[in-house]
């Protein structure tokens, strides 16, 4: 019998583009041609024909250029990555340069889903109405650790998970890079002090340290490995007891859309109990990761979580100033409230 399922059809609209030479594509064919043919029209619409230069008639170089921006073309579409098309690839060029690298704050939120920054509560409200805090992880140090304490260290983490983690949570990594400055601004500091002054020789090597180590340092693109715990909570978290008649009434199809708009807290409530549950989460994490051996974790305050997050969306460092009082006077992602 015939084979009729659906999940087992393959849609004949997946790499079915002709191959005109080698994997080479029409598509492939016309993007290698298009600067050429460009070039052409050019030559023989806006330019007149009589048109000269040192000599010589514009319409000996139409052939000649129009080649070379073929063999442009063509490298370009040599070049274009596995996992896209010529065609694709252009107009991924061409939508970034042409979009503004600035986005205003409602824009933005369509990205970030940030909706406000609670710096007094140490809270991030996303745009769904959660809740999120941060808790910075610091690991212990594994370098040189044997294979029976790498096992102790994942067991630890697994009974962690099991017993304190009665939530979703994210975990999330990320680099940064070293503060050199900082770390040299000690040292040469030092130099002022009367002890080295009266000592050329410590002088001269904390000088030839510093001079070292900078370049040194440059060299190898030394950078720092932050880890976080990322906690949400989310208004049907709280918005009504556990276990309660209410509640079980309140996942029903339709009488709960009815139950959960008539017994729902008010605004004030309902944003005081985010905040609760959100600190006893962050407080569980906490303990549960200090109790790993050799581990260590604190809460992070708002104006660091806002920073984390801030670079996340936007790939690199960002240079806020003093970011408590950014808090207080614009949004995260830059723009002035009056």
């Amino acid at each position: 019998m015939h084979e009729r399922d659906p999940a087992k059809r393959i849609p004949k609209s997946l790499g079915t583009d002709a191959k005109l030479f080698g994997s080479y594509t029409m598509t492939d064919i016309g993007v290698a041609l298009f600067p050429g043919v460009l070039v052409v029209l050019c030559f023989q619409v806006l330019l007149p024909t009589s048109m000269t230069i040192g000599g010589y008639r514009l319409e000996t170089l139409t052939l000649p250029l129009a080649g070379v921006m073929i063999l442009v073309g063509s490298i370009f579409v040599y070049l274009t990555p596995a996992y896209t098309t010529s065609a694709d690839w252009v107009t991924a060029m061409v939508t970034f340069h042409q979009r503004s690298d600035e986005l205003g704050h409602d824009e933005a939120k369509q990205h970030t889903q940030v909706e406000r920054v609670y710096p007094n509560r140490g809270a991030i409200e996303r745009t769904d109405g959660a809740f999120l805090g941060l808790v910075q992880v610091a690991p212990p140090t594994m370098a040189l650790a044997t294979d029976e304490e790498w096992g102790q260290k994942a067991e630890a983490f697994q009974n962690f998970l099991n017993t304190s983690v009665e939530f979703p949570i994210q975990v999330y990594s990320t680099t940064r890079a070293f503060p050199a400055e900082e770390y040299l601004a000690q040292y040469e500091s030092r130099l002022d002090d009367p002890d080295v002054e009266a000592n050329p020789q410590l002088e001269a090597l904390i000088e030839n340290y510093v001079e070292w180590y900078e370049p040194e340092l440059a060299e190898r693109q030394m950078t720092i490995r932050d880890h976080y715990v990322v906690v949400p909570v989310t208004p049907g978290e709280v918005q009504f007891e556990q276990e309660s008649l209410v509640q079980k009434l309140a996942g029903l199809p339709v009488l709960g859309v009815f139950v959960r708009a008539y017994f729902a807290p008010r605004v004030e409530e309902r944003r005081d109990a985010l905040f609760e549950e959100l600190d006893d989460r962050l407080r569980r994490i906490r303990t549960g990761l200090r109790e790993i051996d050799g581990c260590n974790a604190h809460r992070v305050d708002t104006a660091e979580a806002t920073r984390v997050v801030g670079e996340f969306w936007a790939g690199e460092s960002q240079e806020y100033g003093d970011m408590d009082q950014v808090l207080r006077t614009r949004a995260m992602v830059g723009e002035v409230r009056q």
